[in-house]
């Protein structure tokens, strides 16, 4: 990595340019595995996070699919939290190989259509950093997705509450 990168990515990154530069550094030319534990543990929020919007709709559009094959076939739910933890897993192993290549993008395709140099510097930082809110606008925009799968797959909804006896909403 040529000082000239490395001070790109530390523009594009913005808050814990050093952290990301480092492990980018250990991962050289060929390496992809090096853990993150942020990407581990949050996942969608984490892509979401970093601006990586293509890979946060995407990885929310695998999971919402995900969980709708294994409402719909009844998954157990064991084989249900073992899928999520080796999906965080590959997530966390994989998360900074996958920053890596999406900064690098953005800085190229950034360099290629603006000449100027100091709109160059004020682009590349715009399209990087991090954005809480967005984070937080994904999130609940999968939590209602989820909802409405879990929900809208249940069988018998009415039925259940209709078989109910007995359920005096005054009674104390």
């Amino acid at each position: 990595m040529t000082i000239e990168e490395r001070e790109e990515l530390r523009l594009f990154v913005g808050k814990n340019a050093d952290y990301y530069i480092a492990k980018w550094e250990e991962l050289g030319d060929s390496g992809k595995v090096s853990w993150n534990w942020a990407a581990f543990m949050f996942g969608l929020l984490w892509f979401a996070y970093r601006k990586m919007y293509p890979h946060a709709f995407g990885f929310m559009m695998f999971s919402l699919l995900l969980q709708y094959i294994q409402v719909v076939m009844k998954t157990h739910p064991v084989v249900i939290g073992i899928s999520n933890i080796l999906i965080s897993v590959a997530i966390g192993m994989f998360g900074n190989y996958l920053y890596y290549q999406y900064a690098k993008k953005k800085i190229k395709e950034i360099k290629e259509n603006v000449q100027d140099e100091k709109l160059r510097t004020v682009e590349i930082v715009r399209n990087g950093g991090t954005s809480l809110s967005t984070a937080i606008a994904i999130g609940l925009m999968y939590l209602i997705a989820s909802s409405i799968i879990d929900y809208g797959l249940q069988e018998d909804k009415g039925e259940n509450f209709r078989k109910q006896e007995g359920i005096n909403p005054w009674s104390s």
